[in-house]
């Protein structure tokens, strides 16, 4: 139909077309509600006159918009205006990997990285059900920074009529790239790198992708196409009958990648590869570099997830023995374990923090992680790594952003409005300064000054004496465009502080640039495009974090600049939407991480429990959800999803369908219902400071902020009539507390319970007379009851021996909570004329379901009968994904190794 610039699309101006094909128009367009760009894709004129195709294709578009992994190009939505169809998709830069391989012949150690991720992404296309049925280099992108994006997943099928199609879409009797759109029986894709039961108009499935997977790796690698011809009759006819020149692949190609290439281009797709997972698995070994004979392990990258948490503790330790006692070697070996997500002591990532869960002493003797997922109040645990147990810090709670004292002898940390420290080997918790807003990362300078940053926009950089004082500003931020200064690292002898500029509004690498302030003269500039939480290492380079991984780049540390180009890392790493990276580096060496994705990429799923423990799938698709709240008519799930977008879905419980409610950048958490399921509360950080925000549930209207307040807010609950929103606030001096707000008439709260210790998650009863709530004032979580709106005219402590997350039954006469042992608990409770009793808590379920940090890991149906409950991943390809803690010794000089060669 060809649109030009300034054309209007609903919401979408056109910008500028991005190339067409067989499958429709494709523009990079601005979407004018959320501020960003996007690329829309216009479907072919002849097709929309097709009403059934139409209803088919958003059936199946629906679908593929819950494909949510890194390396696939996501669906934002499908937008109508007139006769005219389009699909918003993700806009992804670069250029295609048809682009790269123009150029020549990729090298190897280019491609296997490519061609893994390529692999991921089918993997979790696969996992759905979905194949791509078009995979081919032309729909494959290659960012600047190495992050593979494959397009138009599942798009293929989406675009076939489900009887023969109109006659003004006639097959062509040649296929073009793109491919063409044709009918049932009838060829699709692109003839190279069709397989065979493809190329004799089969039905294609995984396989089909798997085969084509084996076209592109050839291709990348050769730059050649394995099957080629003169035509398309003859790209056919090679397909079906003749073998790939195996002799164009380079010389040192492993066997490895040839036994994957063999396997995945065998012509019966009975003797193909099965699972594209075995490929990526085979590519993993490719990749690792072959052990020296004699030597007692690899010296390159081994992953350590999984694997991991197989290694007992006494082998573990007595590695770390042997490489203490012979660190002063010329060549030190690199020696690598993991803290696995079932051992005792496991760690908990805080993804409402936004900000680092791990760090290491600056000489390597010990690391330091939040830990705890059955208590809300998770602290910080100590594992000295000549010791076999770690050891958990008396009397913190509630934690975020450990880091170290340049000493190794005390930690520094944030809890409830404050920047503390303690001892390495425990003691009473030292207050150092109070603070404003989230904390967003601290640095502990050989000066003995801390440098920290929280996400108030309004401040920059900050620095106070570890001996305590007043925090004074060591940076401007830029509030006007929404940037703001986090994750400081200060440098070597204090010369500069590295830190990230985050742009709060955007999402993704284009959100965050490595800086550097220079402290002698207090000029700032920028060192890093699509880079956070910048180290630097002894070898003359920054590490910061990119798309998941880690990269480096050389850098002066006098000058304060870069020298080089970057160097993509092995090491996959926890990256969260914040853009806080989960990974810290000694002065010793030492390299902590959380590997690849952690808890924001565990497929958790939805399951009805009743009460004899028996489990019903819910039949929603996994995601990492870490929230559900169901809605007061019973209809519907509100979850939160833990993933890079950090948005609100809604899982329909009667059509099944689950669809994104927010689409906004910034990240949002903790939906609640109002008491009609009309609208739904939530807080986001969209601007700058998590405030409370509401909006219809079925996604129309504007979005409305309900309280406007420097410090962190989180919604809990709302009063049966509809009028007032329970509250959680965290702020200097008091900490967590509870408050109210009316949710009509304006955005001041007031508070209801007001303490020095820390309260939660507040739940009004039914009737509206009774609040739920936890506190730690007896030292650890318990829960509480208080009458309301009078909360100060009694109180009931309700469990016995610690609990978090109250809910109530719809009746009235029930409580339920989860234990310290994240057990399901219930409480009988009567609230006749004469007050209110509680009866002695009972565990009703045997099994724990994940809680995570977040203060809704389930929720009760209407009959008070069944518990809606998240479930970790059973089978072990998906407990790898489980939060564990890897740590890598002597890794500096690994990394030495390896910018030398």
């Amino acid at each position: 139909m060809g649109l030009v610039s300034g054309t209007r699309l609903g919401s979408y101006e056109i910008l500028a077309l991005l190339g067409a094909g067989g499958m429709g128009e494709v523009y990079r367009t601005r979407d004018t509600k959320l501020n960003r760009d996007v690329a829309l894709k216009i479907l072919p004129e002849a097709f929309t006159l097709d009403g059934d195709r139409i209803a088919r294709f958003r059936r199946e578009a629906q679908v593929l918009a819950s494909l949510n992994h890194p390396n696939i190009a996501a669906i934002y939505g499908f937008e109508d205006s007139g006769s005219t169809h389009a699909l918003v998709l993700e806009l992804v830069e670069g250029p295609t990997l048809a682009d790269r391989i123009a150029k020549g012949p990729i090298p190897l150690d280019e491609a296997l990285p490519i061609a893994k991720q390529i692999a991921e992404a089918l993997e979790a296309a696969h996992e759905q059900g979905i194949i791509h049925r078009d995979l081919k280099p032309a729909n494959i992108k290659v960012r600047d920074d190495g992050t593979v994006k494959v397009l138009d997943f599942g798009l293929a099928k989406a675009m076939e009529p489900a009887s023969a199609i109109s006659p003004m879409l006639t097959a062509s009797p040649t296929i073009t790239t793109p491919a063409q759109m044709t009918g049932i029986g009838m060829i699709l894709g692109t003839a190279a790198y069709m397989a065979p039961e493809q190329a004799k108009g089969r039905p294609a499935d995984k396989r089909s992708d798997i085969w084509a997977f084996g076209c592109v790796l050839f291709e990348m690698l050769t730059a050649k196409r394995s099957f080629e011809g003169e035509d398309v009759s003859d790209t056919l006819a090679a397909v079906l009958r003749a073998d790939p020149q195996w002799n164009k692949l380079p010389a040192q190609t492993p066997q490895a990648v040839r036994r994957v290439l063999a396997r995945c281009l065998q012509k019966d797709r009975r003797q193909r590869l099965a699972d594209i997972a075995d490929a990526r698995m085979e590519l993993d070994d490719a990749a690792q570099p072959t052990p020296v004979a004699g030597a007692g392990m690899r010296r390159g990258w081994i992953p350590m997830v999984g694997a991991s948490v197989l290694v007992t503790a006494a082998v573990t330790s007595m590695s770390i023995w042997m490489v203490v006692r012979t660190r002063a070697s010329t060549s030190p070996q690199t020696v690598r374990f993991g803290i696995g997500p079932t051992q005792i002591e496991a760690l908990t990532l805080f993804r409402a923090g936004a900000d680092r869960d791990v760090a290491v002493a600056p000489d390597g003797s010990f690391i330091v992680y939040r830990a705890g997922g059955a208590q809300a109040g998770s602290g910080l645990v100590v594992r000295m790594l000549n010791q076999l147990d770690a050891q958990r810090l008396d009397g913190v709670a509630a934690v975020g952003a450990p880091f170290v004292s340049p000493d190794n002898r005390w930690i520094g940390y944030f809890v409830a409005g404050e920047l503390r420290k303690i001892a390495v080997k425990g003691g009473a918790p030292v207050t150092v300064c109070h603070i404003s807003g989230a904390p967003r990362g601290a640095s502990w300078g050989d000066d003995g000054n801390i440098v920290f940053a929280t996400n108030e926009l309004t401040t920059g950089l900050l620095v106070v004496p570890a001996t305590g004082g007043v925090p004074k500003e060591l940076t401007k931020s830029d509030p006007a465009r929404l940037v703001d200064h986090i994750f400081p690292t200060v440098l070597p002898g204090g010369r500069g502080v590295l830190y990230t500029m985050r742009n709060v509004s955007a999402v993704g690498d284009a959100a965050s640039d490595v800086a550097v302030l220079n402290v002698r003269t207090g000029e700032s500039k920028m060192l890093v495009h699509g880079g956070t939480n910048a180290e630097y290492v002894a070898t003359g380079h920054l590490v910061y974090a990119t798309a998941g991984g880690l990269s480096a780049v050389p850098f002066d540390a006098t000058r304060l600049e870069i020298t080089g180009d970057p160097i993509p890392l092995s090491e996959r790493i926890e990256l969260k939407a914040s853009g806080a990276a989960n990974f810290a580096i000694s002065r010793s060496g030492a390299l902590v991480y959380v590997p690849g994705g952690g808890s924001r990429n565990v497929p958790r799923s939805l399951v009805w429990v009743d009460r004899q423990g028996h489990e019903e799938p819910l039949n929603a698709p996994q995601r990492p959800y870490s929230m559900a709240r169901l809605s007061p008519d019973g209809r519907r799930v509100a979850l939160q999803v833990d993933d890079p977008e950090g948005d609100l879905w809604i899982w329909d419980l009667t059509r099944f369908t689950l669809t994104r409610f927010t689409f906004d950048p910034a990240l949002d958490n903790m939906p609640v219902w109002t008491p009609d399921s009309a609208r739904i509360i939530f807080n986001s950080t969209r601007n700058g400071v998590q405030n409370i925000y509401a909006q219809t549930a079925d996604g129309t209207g504007s979005v409305e902020r309900l309280t406007n307040s420097p410090h962190p807010q989180f919604p809990f609950s709302i009063t049966p009539d509809g009028t007032r929103l329970l509250l959680g606030e965290v702020s200097p001096g008091t900490g967590a507390d509870v408050r109210q707000s009316l949710l009509k008439g304006g955005r001041d709260t007031e508070p209801l319970v007001q303490t020095a210790f820390g309260e939660y998650s507040p739940k009004i009863s039914e009737d509206g007379r009774w609040m739920v709530y936890q506190s730690n004032q007896n030292g650890q979580f318990e829960i509480y009851v208080r009458p309301f709106p009078k909360v100060d005219s009694g109180g009931w402590q309700i469990s016995t021996a610690g609990g978090t997350r109250p809910v109530w039954a719809r009746s009235g006469r029930e409580l339920f909570y989860l234990d310290l042992n994240n057990i399901l608990n219930a409480v009988a409770v009567e609230t006749d004329g004469s007050g209110f009793r509680a009866g002695t808590p009972k565990p009703i379920l045997s099994q724990a379901y994940y809680s995570g940090f977040n203060l809704g890991a389930f929720d009760v149906s209407v009959d008070g009968q069944r518990f809606l409950m998240i479930k970790e991943p059973t089978n072990p390809s998906q407990q790898s994904q489980l939060p564990s803690i890897a740590v890598a010794i002597n890794w500096v000089d690994e990394f030495r190794q390896q910018v030398q060669r």
